[in-house]
């Protein structure tokens, strides 16, 4: 036999997921995300121009709807390529590849819709495969120091590079090489598969013990990886893979600092000086101010900027102009804070940490040590915050909120993220602070809450009276049911 390429790809990308609820619940396992790009996508990629497959055909079924839409919108970014889609069997991932066979005429690629590669040389496949012959089959490995990887996998023990044993979740893995979720395989998989019985835990042929009876009675071989895997099996992964990549890269994100301002002449030099040296730019969304405001912080060094018309920014609360100019920062991530000296930079770092393993990162003012003597953060104000907080919770019950101050403004958000529920925020008054928590979750989307000190304010108007603090939580009110009722 020549050398051989491998013409056909496939990925299976139709599970259930049932470790990763209740995410999977609303969202399939590929679909989710890594910088922008969903795990299909990326896989997609890679048999495309890693792998050089000509034809590809996707397994879809768990909440295919979704799953069809994102073939659809990757379709556009390989025009003239063939993607084809094919349903799940119910019977196991060895089945629905064997599904297959009336469609695949030679040598195939498999990867698994879950796993998340980054910065693996997959093109090593296609070069052991042309110079592997006689070989029935070939699967991807990895070597690791964590055994905990190995034993949610299969170990493989090799001969060379022959495999002669695959264990799938080995108790004591026997090497510290990781079985990957990527193979090749000649058409001789069908036979295999058909004279493979189910497996007694359940009750399904499952894919390593068609491998392991190709191992036994043929060619197997192993192609050694480099680079970083990623098994989304639970929701403790998918966040535990987030936080490892956004971390190696952090350095590299621009940051973005919008603080509204309202007549703060008084502070806002302060407040721009305070954030100078750990972000890479500020804007100062001039509210309508009367007084120096703008021309103080522009001479600061902000970029200050007008989302509407003066006679339209009476309130320094006007929440379209501040999701204006979200939309016009040039950072990766977005930071809001005030221009009173209530927040300060030194919390910064404490949202960013947190951002690395969520959508946004919320302040929260309900810590007693962190409130400065002299804060308009009263006991009561407070705990009405820690209450509207526990609806929300109990509202959005299955995506496990943990809320306890539903108007701290001090936030940190991924512009892409703040870009995907733009077209959910509506709100015209201050409930915009909830409002962005609620798209977040409504989007499937994740929101950590982080204590952060809260200063005593100057230069603002005097505090609201009490009808206006408790038309305020009306409105709160009416956009959690308002919210609530709509569909996601």
């Amino acid at each position: 036999m020549g050398k051989r390429s491998i013409e056909v790809g496939v990925i299976a990308a139709a599970g259930k997921g049932t470790r990763a609820y209740p995410r999977t619940s609303f969202v399939p396992k590929p679909l989710f995300t890594f910088e922008g790009q969903s795990i299909l996508e990326r896989n997609v990629a890679l048999m495309f121009e890693t792998l050089k497959v000509k034809r590809l055909y996707i397994i879809v079924g768990h909440l295919q709807e979704q799953v069809l839409a994102e073939v659809a919108r990757i379709r556009q970014l390989y025009p003239g390529r063939q993607i084809e889609t094919a349903q799940w069997t119910q019977q196991g991932l060895a089945a629905d590849v064997a599904s297959l066979r009336d469609r695949i005429s030679g040598d195939f690629a498999l990867v698994l819709g879950d796993e998340f590669y980054w910065d693996t040389n997959h093109q090593e496949m296609a070069r052991v495969w042309k110079r592997q012959t006689r070989a029935r089959a070939l699967i991807a490995i990895l070597r690791t120091s964590l055994l905990s990887d190995i034993r949610k996998n299969y170990s493989v023990e090799l001969s060379g590079s022959r495999v002669q044993e695959l264990i799938e979740k080995p108790e004591d893995p026997p090497n510290d090489l990781l079985g990957l979720g990527s193979y090749v395989f000649s058409r001789d998989y069908f036979d295999f598969f058909d004279s493979t019985p189910p497996a007694s835990r359940s009750g399904v042929v499952e894919l390593t013990q068609v491998i392991h009876r190709m191992a036994h009675q043929s060619d197997v071989r192993a192609a050694l990886l480099k680079g970083r895997y990623f098994n989304i099996n639970s929701l403790a992964d998918y966040y535990a893979a987030t936080y490892s990549i956004r971390s190696e890269k952090f350095n590299r994100y621009r940051i973005s600092l919008i603080m509204p301002a309202f007549n703060n002449e008084a502070t806002i030099a302060d407040a721009v000086h305070n954030f100078k040296n750990q972000v890479h730019e500020t804007l100062v969304l001039d509210m309508g101010s009367t007084d120096r405001t703008a021309q103080i912080a522009a001479r600061a060094g902000a970029r200050v900027v007008r989302n509407a018309p003066p006679e339209s920014m009476a309130s320094a609360h006007y929440a379209p102009a501040i999701y204006a100019a979200m939309r016009a920062a040039r950072g990766d991530i977005l930071v809001l804070a005030t221009a009173d000296g209530a927040f300060r930079a030194g919390d910064l770092g404490k949202l960013l940490e947190y951002l690395k393993d969520c959508d946004m990162a919320a302040g929260t003012r309900t810590t007693r040590q962190l409130i400065e003597q002299g804060s308009n953060l009263s006991p009561f104000y407070r705990w009405l915050n820690v209450f509207f907080g526990k609806l929300v919770e109990a509202m959005w019950w299955a995506q496990e909120p943990r809320l306890t101050d539903i108007g701290c403004i001090y936030r940190a958000i991924w512009k892409e993220s703040f870009l995907r529920v733009a077209s959910g925020l509506q709100a015209q008054d201050r409930t915009y602070c909830l409002e962005m928590v609620v798209e977040i979750m409504r989007f499937h989307m994740r929101c950590i809450e982080a204590p952060v000190s809260y200063y005593r304010r100057y230069g603002q108007a005097p505090d609201e009276s009490w009808p206006e603090k408790w038309r305020y939580f009306m409105s709160v009110l009416r956009l959690i049911l308002r919210k609530r009722l709509q569909r996601s």
